[in-house]
């Protein structure tokens, strides 16, 4: 019976063992399947989650915050963010402004006169903090072994005031600390108690300036040698001190350095001084930077000589070496060289002084007149073109060089004296003077007055006439000298920096006056709505 039953039941269920066996082995296939493609991590066997590690771990460097104030509070908007380089950085959101230091809120108090917190400063408060750490660990040490120590920690009790107290620092506090890293100067200044008080100051300032006795522009250099008829300025030094009383004293010569070349001022100097002709030999050199040698030679007598590129710098050179040689002073006080021989920065300084001369106040001469007589002689000491000059440049600028037609003619009168008319189209003018130079000089003056008669001060005809007018010939050679200069500062197989770096300069400035004359557009005018009396003619009835 029980056979009979087990053969029944396996009857029954064959088909279904069969359908189990089909539906696993699909199973199986499709699982391999998926195990092949699937990544590295989810192959093999499940981790257990205390082999993996969800965090990794890095070195950061922190400020060791010591010493925090608690009543100190970041204004509103300001955040403290911890920079990379581990120092704490305040950044305040709206603007994105960032600073090391800790700001703080002023509100009403003065800005220069509150007292700043040391918070602030971050160096001066580390310092302290790292002081007060010190002190307080020396007192440990101190204190007795053997005495019981309280398990309860210290509590401190600290008042704004008391806080305010000993984290603030007044203006005297601040400025010792700050002279130990920075360095100042002590300025005078002037404060009045009123408004009144300071204009009436400075009016009574103007007046004062104004009863001074008016003098040469400010720097101005005069070099002073006596002019003997002997030719040696030695000579005419020694007869001074004779009892000839039927010789006449020796006249003295002044010349203004200022714009001046030193092969100027040497030919000027040694021509009036020592009636000689100065000379110069030249000597070519087996030196790459300095290939030409100069020497000057005075009444067959050597004296300085000057190493350089060219002959023209060597010229110079031995020109500046014979002046020193010659008037001591010119080192010091005209030249202002420190004993270097360097070509180079003394022909940038003698540019320099060039165009500081330039750009010097011409308010000395708008307190003379036009016709004034010395205005000749105050034009040779400043260095400012003469009279007659200024009138040639006028015709020039006004009438060209067709109709510049300058008639002299000079008559004698009785004690010496001469009477110069000059004539310059239809204006005529006559003087009485003393020789023909000083009438020329002077008729030029009142040619001047005639031409100009809203004019009264000789400063205005500088301005208008004078060598700040225009850019002079001197300049534009002293400019070109620079760039020759250039030359010998090129090393030996290697690019000259200052010469393309005086290009690139060069460059700029064209670009510059390039962009200066371009149109900057034309006007077009929006599209209007038509004005209420445009169409009159055209009623709508």
């Amino acid at each position: 019976m029980k056979v009979w039953i087990l053969m029944y039941l396996m009857k029954k269920l064959k088909p279904c063992l069969k359908k189990i066996m089909q539906l696993q082995s699909i199973f199986l296939v499709k699982y391999y399947v998926l195990l092949l493609g699937l990544p590295e991590e989810f192959k093999g066997k499940r981790k257990d989650k205390k082999d993996s590690v969800p965090y990794e771990e890095k070195v950061k460097l922190v400020l060791d915050e010591i010493g925090h104030n608690h009543f100190d509070v970041l204004p509103e908007g300001w955040v403290q963010v911890t920079h990379n380089s581990g120092m704490p950085l305040y950044l305040h959101k709206q603007s994105r402004v960032c600073t090391l230091a800790k700001p703080y809120f002023l509100g009403p108090g003065s800005v220069r006169k509150h007292e700043v917190p040391v918070s602030a400063i971050p160096c001066l408060q580390y310092k302290r903090a790292l002081h007060e750490e010190e002190e307080e660990r020396k007192k440990q040490k101190e204190r007795d072994p053997n005495a019981e120590v309280c398990s309860l920690p210290s509590a401190k009790i600290e008042t704004i005031q008391e806080n305010r107290a000993a984290h603030s620092l007044d203006s005297e506090q601040l400025r010792n600390y700050c002279q130990s890293l920075f360095r100042f100067k002590a300025i005078k200044v002037m404060r009045f108690q009123s408004w009144s008080a300071r204009r009436k100051f400075t009016k009574n300032k103007k007046h004062r300036k104004q009863l001074e006795r008016p003098t040469l522009p400010d720097g101005t250099k005069l070099i002073t040698f006596p002019v003997s008829s002997s030719g040696l300025a030695g000579s005419s030094s020694g007869n001074a001190g004779d009892d000839n009383t039927g010789q006449r004293p020796p006249k003295h010569w002044i010349m203004n350095p200022s714009g001046k070349s030193y092969v100027c001022i040497l030919h000027e100097y040694v021509q009036h001084a020592l009636k000689k002709q100065p000379t110069y030999k030249f000597k070519e050199l087996e030196n790459a930077a300095t290939p030409y040698s100069a020497v000057v030679c005075i009444n067959d007598m050597e004296y300085g000589s000057g190493f350089g590129s060219s002959k023209k710098q060597a010229k110079a050179n031995a020109a500046r070496k014979t002046l020193e040689i010659l008037i001591p002073q010119m080192r010091d006080k005209i030249s202002g060289d420190n004993g270097g021989d360097t070509v180079s920065g003394n022909n940038n300084r003698m540019i320099k002084a060039s165009r500081a001369n330039s750009d010097a106040d011409l308010s000395f001469f708008d307190e003379i007149s036009i016709t004034d007589p010395r205005v000749a002689e105050f034009c040779a000491k400043t260095t400012e073109p003469s009279p007659h000059a200024i009138l040639i440049t006028c015709l020039q600028r006004n009438y060209g060089l067709g109709d510049m037609h300058i008639n002299y003619s000079v008559n004698t009168l009785k004690h010496q004296r001469n009477e110069f008319t000059m004539r310059v189209g239809k204006h005529e003018a006559t003087v009485v003077c003393r020789n023909k130079k000083d009438g020329k000089q002077r008729a030029a003056q009142a040619i001047l007055q005639l031409m100009h008669p809203h004019i009264q001060s000789w400063g205005s005809l500088l301005r208008l006439y004078g060598s700040r007018s225009v850019k002079s010939f001197k300049e534009k050679k002293q400019l070109e000298q620079e760039i020759t200069l250039l030359q010998g500062k090129a090393a030996v197989n290697q690019p000259n920096h200052a010469i393309l770096s005086k290009l690139r300069q060069e460059m700029r400035k064209l670009a510059e006056q390039r962009q200066a004359i371009q149109p900057i557009g034309k006007f077009v005018p929006p599209d209007l709505p038509t004005g209420s009396a445009a169409n009159l003619n055209n009623v709508d009835l």
